[in-house]
């Protein structure tokens, strides 16, 4: 109906428009009305069919490009449409080059692809540290599926004892993007720092971070690395059975020990850095150390081996808290301590009792979420939570297990089995809950 009254209405205008309408046909003077009124016929039919094709295939047109005038605008749509399409791709390709094909190092990068889409299957989701009795001495990169992508770790230098790197434990991301990597051999103790990852994945060596020796005779076989609230670095210390502590990255003098908590201002000479003593000095001090983590509290949780405890301490004072789990809710060997992202749940690796511990901050109950032996646990080790998964390293059978959260489902497949050395530690880098991490 509007295509009708449309063709009458352009057809009524003829005469009046005279050579306006046929200089807007871009045609040559008429030499006789007749020609005139058949040229314009034709413009009618043409404006016509660039109607209806606008209304049946969009803004540019008919689909064989018979759009007459309207067609110019529309090929100028399609150039701009096809030079975004163009500048898109460029821009995956260097997303794409940036990310590394995995030809040397770890593949891919550990954090999100541009334009916030999901990691990729080359892109490193976690950090493994291994124990290093058989060449494990390096972070190894996994990603999402579980597959090794080889060491995260270049260019460290040897230490006094010899070796670049030897029987790594803990780590932990600091807010530049750079990560903290605990050296815990004995002979060469030392907290190294590693940069960024670059485009293949890999991060290069930046520096010693702290050392043990002399100045700072705590650190000796560190477990543990964690950034407190405030930026200082807390580490758990095995063979001096302490928790020292030290300036963070953005202080004046970085890695140098910090005095000690005024609750300690009683106990005489401690070593450089002590903020949690051992229990020979100090009846709130730790019997045998290992895992420690900050809580949603603020709180600085440690977990006591041979004492079977965590207890929770005062960043500010020193003082303990309160113990949150002890022998008399089950606990044997409490190795390491993970809370989940909602700050609801600790959970509680138990190396005597080859379970994994469930505490909800809430109302203070305790259970086992992981059921010993489940799904093959052999000294469960490595401990990491996510919205979706809880992951455990199992250290004698060289394999991670995955529970989906939160009612802890063992996935039918280990997520890593077959590792080269015995898990120690473990760290989400990347990836997000939703791509079942």
């Amino acid at each position: 109906m509007m295509h009708a009254f449309r063709r009458i209405l352009l057809a009524g205008t003829i005469a009046a428009i005279g050579t306006i309408a046929t200089a807007c046909d871009g045609s040559s003077s008429p030499s006789s009305k007749g020609s005139q009124e058949q040229r314009e016929e034709s413009k009618v039919r043409k404006d016509l069919h660039a109607e209806k094709a606008h209304e049946l295939g969009g803004a540019s047109g008919g689909s064989d490009g018979s759009g007459a005038d309207d067609g110019k605008g529309d090929h100028k749509h399609k150039d701009h449409d096809k030079k975004k399409d163009d500048d898109r791709k460029g821009d995956d390709r260097k997303d794409d080059k940036k990310s590394g094909d995995g030809s040397s190092g770890a593949a891919g990068s550990d954090s999100k692809r541009a334009h916030g889409h999901e990691p990729g299957p080359n892109d490193i989701v976690f950090y493994v540290s291994m124990h290093g009795d058989q060449g494990g001495n390096t972070l190894i990169g996994l990603n999402a599926k579980g597959e090794v992508k080889g060491s995260v770790l270049r260019g460290a230098p040897p230490g006094d004892a010899g070796e670049s790197l030897r029987d790594l434990r803990g780590m932990c991301l600091l807010g530049d993007g750079s990560i903290l990597v605990v050296n815990a051999w004995m002979k060469d103790t030392r907290i190294v720092q590693f940069g960024k990852p670059g485009a293949d994945g890999v991060r290069d060596f930046e520096r010693v971070f702290i050392k043990g020796g002399t100045g700072n005779q705590g650190l000796v076989h560190t477990y543990s690395v964690v950034v407190g609230p405030g930026g200082n670095i807390y580490c758990s210390n095995q063979d001096t059975n302490t928790v020292t502590r030290y300036a963070g990255p953005g202080a004046q003098s970085p890695g140098e020990p910090l005095p000690a908590p005024p609750s300690l201002k009683s106990f005489g000479s401690l070593a450089p850095g002590t903020f949690v003593p051992n229990s020979q000095t100090s009846p709130q001090g730790i019997s045998e150390v290992r895992g420690i983590a900050f809580g949603p509290d603020g709180l600085l949780y440690v977990a006591d081996r041979t004492g079977s405890r965590v207890s929770a301490y005062d960043p500010q004072s020193g003082d303990r808290k309160a113990i949150v789990a002890s022998e008399k809710d089950g606990l044997k060997h409490p190795i390491q301590l993970a809370f989940t992202p909602d700050g609801k749940f600790l959970f509680i690796g138990d190396n005597g009792a080859n379970c994994v511990w469930r505490k909800d901050l809430d109302s203070g109950a305790i259970t086992q979420f992981v059921k010993p032996g489940t799904g093959g646990l052999d000294a469960p080790s490595a401990i990491v939570v996510s919205d979706a998964h809880l992951f455990v390293g199992s250290r004698k059978t060289k394999s991670i297990l995955r529970f989906k959260m939160p009612e802890g489902t063992l996935d039918p497949h280990p997520f890593v089995e077959k590792l080269p050395d015995n898990p120690e530690f473990m760290l989400k880098v990347g990836g997000t809950s939703g791509f079942g991490t």
